[in-house]
């Protein structure tokens, strides 16, 4: 192996291990000067190997840093600590998804010069700190798991509800919230056995038994809690922080501020959600002539199909009086309330929705902090850091009668963004709500 003029040789230097929500430098030490060389990273993820590059030059004394240097070419553009990750790209066939929370593998990485290796590290990228628990909530009543921090407690306690995908929240971003301190409720709505099959009419009271359930765990601290929900999940989120007094902190990643139709693409009106047996006061959606025949056009074409234009049609052409019932009552939450959207949303206006929100809060003079993070260059597809960002623009989705290609919207670099200041905004909102007030 080549060594500098001392004798020294090349070295790559990053953390042997971090979670995977903690930013880790890559450096070059002791490199020749002023010489270009290939950083190049793998690592495994859901099954499938992802693969990335940057291409730097060291300085004089062999020196460079990927968190302060743009790549001279590469898979990223910008100077940024995590673009080796964020940029990665599948390599081979797309596999099945997982949803693991234990570490998915390591990050390899090798820098080479002239086609020859000089150096290389390994860093694993852990979902959970040591010590976190996950186990599943024997309650007949509710399908759940729950995550624990290390320690006795008692930990603030967090509610995660996840989207139209239905099934349990995302696991990962349970685990880590665990890894934060937070006894994380990880809760199933519809779409799993012991659940509504559809999006349509689930009883918010089985939302408030959740609540009540985490409220009473032995090791979550008295309320308040907390609530974080993606996507429809967002719009659950506000909902029950408006419903129920021991809920005081919302994130409410890609929401809507009204509640809509339960099934956006499918004959298969009325709300989402019900109360006392009773559908919620909603905004229908109604998609136009030969829709079906425009989704399957697209997905045989492999083209991604807009379902932005369905919610705004909707919002357009109900009634004043039914849209204000299906108005969610922001104001009556009690607590820390975070937005957080993209400003390229291409599959409903969470923007424009959470704008609307956000005025509800001024007019009424909202005594507790709030805001909204909107992310120009994002899309609908926000997630926990730092992933591979470089398929979200679109996301394939089976629906009853026929499968679907959605636009997400959003581009790599404006999701590895999103990602980490979102992620930023939630930890802040939960600790504010539920640790420091």
């Amino acid at each position: 192996m080549p060594t500098d003029a001392d004798g020294t040789d090349p070295t790559l230097l990053a953390p042997d291990h971090c979670l995977l929500d903690e930013r880790f430098a890559v450096r070059l030490r002791d490199f020749p000067p002023r010489r270009t060389v290939t950083v190049r990273a793998r690592f495994p993820l859901d099954g499938a190997m992802w693969a990335s590059h940057a291409v730097v030059r060291t300085d004089t004394d062999g020196r460079a840093d990927l968190g302060e240097q743009a790549p001279l070419a590469g898979t990223y553009g910008r100077a940024d600590a995590m673009g080796l990750v964020w940029s990665a790209r599948r390599v081979g066939d797309r596999p099945a998804a997982s949803d693991r929370v234990e570490s998915d593998g390591n990050v390899s990485l090798t820098a080479s010069l002239d086609g020859r290796t000089l150096a290389t590290a390994t860093v694993e990228r852990r979902f959970a700190s040591s010590g976190v628990t996950r186990r599943r909530v024997a309650d007949s009543d509710l399908v759940a798991e729950l995550f624990e921090p290390p320690g006795t407690g008692p930990h603030p306690g967090v509610l995660l509800l996840g989207g139209s995908s239905g099934g349990f929240p995302s696991r990962r971003a349970a685990s880590l919230l665990a890894s934060r301190g937070f006894a994380v409720l990880a809760l199933a709505y519809f779409g799993v056995d012991g659940r509504p099959s559809r999006l349509v009419e689930v009883p918010l009271e089985y939302i408030d038994g959740a609540v009540g359930w985490l409220a009473d765990a032995g090791a979550v601290a008295d309320p308040p809690l907390g609530v974080v929900g993606w996507s429809r999940g967002g719009e659950l989120a506000l909902l029950t922080g408006a419903r129920c007094d021991r809920v005081r902190a919302v994130v409410a990643y890609v929401p809507s501020s009204v509640v809509f139709q339960g099934n956006a693409v499918t004959e298969d009106p009325g709300s989402a959600w019900a109360v006392d047996g009773d559908p919620y006061p909603y905004v229908p959606l109604s998609p136009p002539p030969a829709f079906r025949l425009r989704a399957g056009y697209h997905w045989l074409r492999r083209t991604p199909l807009a379902l932005r234009p369905l919610f705004e049609r909707g919002l357009r052409e109900t009634p004043d009086a039914t849209l204000d019932a299906a108005t969610i009552p922001v104001e009556e939450i009690g607590g820390p309330v975070q937005f957080v959207t993209g400003g390229d949303d291409r599959v409903w206006p969470a923007p424009d929705l959470a704008t609307r929100a956000m005025a509800r809060l001024d007019a009424t003079e909202y005594p507790h902090r709030y805001g909204h993070l909107r992310v120009p260059g994002a899309g609908h597809d926000i997630k926990v850091p730092s992933h591979p960002t470089t398929e979200r623009a679109t996301r394939g989705m089976a629906l009853p009668g026929f499968p679907l290609l959605l636009a997400m919207g959003g581009t790599p670099a404006g999701y590895a963004r999103a990602d980490r200041l979102a992620w930023d905004r939630t930890l802040d909102t939960l600790r504010h709500g539920l640790v420091e007030e």
